[in-house]
């Protein structure tokens, strides 16, 4: 099943099936999905260019990804981790309120899902794009479950998607 772009394939995973099957699989045991899904980190990548980094060629305008999760440095010992989200052109700002997500058969919360909005430019300048990602992040897999050799990272799995003209 190497080729995923065959006619009348689409890729587009519930996010239950993002959870449960994509990101835990990944934590636990680090289950190489990179023939659909590519490992990469996204504070490397403007929004723009990550399309041509997905290893499924589409014209929807929803690509998916997983990278391992980066905190900015602090010299505090007693603050609260921040997540690097900052590229060299912009920055993904957290919009809205974390959604929880539900397991389809048990009801059970499994993970949570954050939308974030790309933003051109830095501090006070800094214009926002059409450019969005949602974040999915496991709420059941903790880091003592993740295999020996993957002891210090947590991944988390997003999608992309463009509003942009021409791209939707």
């Amino acid at each position: 099943m190497d080729n995923f772009n065959g006619m009348g394939y689409r890729f587009h995973p519930t996010e239950d099936e993002i959870i449960n099957h994509f990101l835990e699989s990944k934590m636990q045991c680090g289950t190489d999905f990179s023939a659909v899904i590519k490992e990469i980190d996204i504070s490397n990548f403007e929004p723009w260019e990550l399309p041509d980094h997905s290893p499924l060629s589409s014209d929807d305008q929803e690509w998916y990804f997983f990278s391992t999760i980066a905190y900015k440095p602090s010299n505090k010992s007693t603050s609260k981790r921040v997540v690097e989200r900052t590229t060299r052109a912009g920055f993904w700002k957290v919009t809205g309120k974390d959604r929880e997500i539900y397991d389809d058969n048990s009801g059970q919360l499994i993970g949570k899902r954050k939308a974030l909005v790309f933003y051109q430019g830095h501090g006070s300048n800094a214009v926002k794009t059409n450019w969005v990602m949602h974040e999915y992040h496991s709420q059941t897999v903790h880091q003592a479950y993740i295999c020996s050799y993957l002891p210090y990272l947590t991944f988390y799995f997003f999608a992309l998607h463009s509003r942009l003209p021409g791209r939707s």
